[in-house]
């Protein structure tokens, strides 16, 4: 099938890499596009990625994409703080990529032994493989004393090469059931603000002839169809077909991999 697009806006885990490991039946054909002349940018709401670290990745894969053309939910949690609040002092919940982000945007992070004596102004959780029930707690009670709650993402689930595992929206919710209240910012898929960042950080203005590739009907593809584009759903992450009706989301297609799109 021809493939009418100038901008290919495609997730990262679940797509590209499975735990770090590529998925061979999606970069080909993705390099393939590229090839072919489109604009390939990657929106992933795995804040743990450093960007620097997984463009470096992703070309020894094959996949000629830069830094900047890579938006985490970190670096979008990190541009929103900045714009939006006068925050200087955060507390991160997550990995290091979310860590770096943080820091890049010149926000103070404090480690735990500081955030209990000091409260911070914002309490920043992302996908943690490395939690502790005390950080959790410190953190919730940071916001209990009057922190921002800023969250990456609410994904549930995180594919991972042994299964599905816990999302960083889990971790979200022990501390909203906790605390009895939302986050005051959700920087990741669904929200339409993290492709608000990823057009301002690629200079694309043009969202007419876009195509949106995921492998999560309630974030990748959600996204998609409520930025007006047409989106494209891989079963090699964690939606299957009988999650459609279920959802009531409604990809475009839906494809056994991005190989199988080409052939259509």
């Amino acid at each position: 099938m021809e493939l009418d697009y100038d901008l290919i806006i495609s997730d990262v885990d679940g797509v590209l890499l499975m735990e770090g490991e590529p998925i061979w039946e999606n970069i080909t054909p993705l390099r393939k596009l590229m090839d072919e002349g489109r604009k390939v940018v990657l929106v992933t709401n795995n804040s743990g990625f450093s960007r620097v670290l997984l463009a470096r990745q992703l070309n020894y894969l094959g996949l000629p994409i830069e830094p900047n053309d890579i938006i985490t939910s970190g670096l979008a949690a990190a541009l929103y703080m900045k714009r939006s609040w006068n925050v200087k002092k955060a507390f991160v919940i997550g990995e290091e990529g979310l860590v770096e982000e943080i820091r890049n945007a010149g926000f103070d992070v404090l480690i735990t032994s500081e955030a209990e004596k000091k409260i911070p102004d914002a309490v920043v959780l992302g996908l943690d493989r490395l939690v502790t029930y005390d950080k959790l707690s410190i953190g919730m009670r940071c916001i209990w004393a009057g922190a921002k709650f800023v969250v990456t993402n609410m994904d549930r689930l995180w594919p991972s090469r042994d299964g599905l595992r816990l999302g960083a929206g889990a971790l979200a919710n022990a501390l909203m059931y906790a605390l009895r209240r939302e986050p005051d910012f959700v920087a990741g898929k669904p929200n339409k603000w993290i492709v608000e960042v990823a057009m301002e950080l690629t200079r694309i203005s043009d969202l007419k002839k876009v195509l949106v590739i995921g492998d999560q009907l309630e974030t990748d593809i959600k996204m998609g169809n409520d930025m007006g584009a047409d989106t494209v759903l891989t079963l090699t992450g964690i939606s299957k077909p009988s999650d459609v009706e279920k959802t009531g989301i409604y990809p475009r297609f839906v494809v056994k991999n991005l190989s199988e799109l080409l052939l259509k």
